[in-house]
């Protein structure tokens, strides 16, 4: 792929560890300030007219690497880290009223560097460190209309600080973190209509917690946690095709506890990166970073 990724307006607040969810444009949830000092609870908005963020309605709760999927015109946030412990929180934000609400907490505790995407109305939870920071591949089935959960197959591979990608119906999970810390290159595809998890082609890089988003059919993956290094490398994978490439742009600086999200801005079609932490001797420094690479 031809081009540069090239800088834009940056969020309002700096952040790593935050997630992302799409509702009509990209919003930016939750995260941690430098070294993981504190959670966060702003929540920002991109103006897809002028390519500039906003802040909207705070969460109620304050939560670094949470989950956080879009179903039915509302955008739903689960669990996170709270300090060094995991939240059982459910809550929805309304984006036409700036309202926010508490739903039915987690299954089975709290749960933190999990992953969420949805099919239809319903929205799966894959993943994550429960309480005793151990990995899981738990995979649950919230019922956004009802208010309920259902636990289906898990995932094969425990991990957390994963992320997902919807495609033709069919959930990926993507990269992640075992219990040992080492970042995985493993993807996994889930099928909802057959509830069966199925090997896909590994990432050529092991990502923990790397920007994810689909654009054309194809999942891209952005930096991310790499073997000691926050990466600048972006891949770009084929469903159809079952494999992976990595794309020559760089980003400026390597990032891990990124987001990423496919948005139209002024008529440019565009992959973008934003927020995450980049590594400064040794210390995770909250990025407010943004960065646009055309597609």
């Amino acid at each position: 792929m031809a081009g540069l990724w090239i800088p834009g307006p940056p969020l309002n607040v700096a952040r790593g560890g935050l997630i992302n969810a799409t509702f009509k444009t990209a919003y930016a949830i939750g995260g941690f300030t430098t070294g993981f000092g504190e959670e966060l609870d702003a929540v920002e908005r991109l103006d897809r007219d002028r390519g500039r963020w906003a802040r909207v309605t705070p969460m109620p709760t304050a939560r670094g690497n949470p989950a956080a999927a879009a179903a039915g015109e509302r955008i739903y946030v689960f669990g996170g880290f709270i300090g060094d412990k995991p939240a059982d929180v459910v809550e929805v934000l309304d984006p036409t009223a700036g309202a926010w609400q508490v739903r039915r907490p987690l299954p089975g505790g709290g749960r933190g560097g999990a992953a969420a995407a949805a099919v239809g109305e319903r929205i799966y939870l894959v993943g994550g460190f429960d309480a005793d920071d151990i990995a899981t591949g738990a995979t649950e089935a919230y019922d956004a209309i009802a208010d309920v959960w259902h636990s289906v197959r898990p995932m094969p591979t425990r991990r957390g600080l994963l992320k997902l990608a919807v495609v033709g119906g069919q959930i990926y999970a993507i990269g992640g973190r075992d219990d040992n810390a080492a970042s995985l290159p493993a993807v996994e595809r889930y099928d909802p209509a057959t509830d069966t998890w199925h090997a896909a082609a590994p990432m050529s890089t092991g990502r923990g917690n790397p920007g994810i988003a689909v654009a054309g059919g194809r999942i891209y993956a952005v930096g991310g946690q790499g073997a000691g290094v926050a990466l600048r490398t972006t891949e770009r994978y084929d469903p159809a095709a079952d494999r992976w490439e990595t794309l020559s742009p760089l980003l400026a600086v390597g990032r891990s506890s990124l987001s990423a999200d496919h948005v139209v801005i002024g008529g440019r079609d565009l992959l973008i990166a934003f927020g995450g932490f980049e590594i400064v001797g040794g210390t995770p420094v909250a990025s407010a970073r943004v960065e646009s690479l055309a597609l």
